[in-house]
């Protein structure tokens, strides 16, 4: 049975994270040979304060990127 944890910091839509579910299991289900019904997918939503990016919590270096580029919306840090 594979099983497959995500991390994602908080804010994608609900619809988004049924898509990434669906498009992960399917990779498995290509991947492995597995069947659909085994495949199990975890998310787990981090809130920016409880991540840290470069020794700083994310929300610092996500405000920081937003004002350096002028962006309406934060980007998503993906890797440290």
């Amino acid at each position: 049975m594979p099983i497959v944890t995500v991390n994602l910091l908080e804010g994608r839509s609900p619809e988004q994270i049924e898509g990434m579910i669906a498009a992960v299991s399917e990779a498995l289900v290509q991947s492995l040979d597995a069947p659909i019904e085994t495949v199990r997918v975890m998310v787990n939503e981090l809130q920016p304060h409880g991540f840290g990016i470069a020794g700083r919590p994310a929300y610092q270096v996500m405000a920081e990127r937003q004002a350096a580029t002028g962006q309406s919306e934060p980007e998503e840090e993906g890797s440290p």
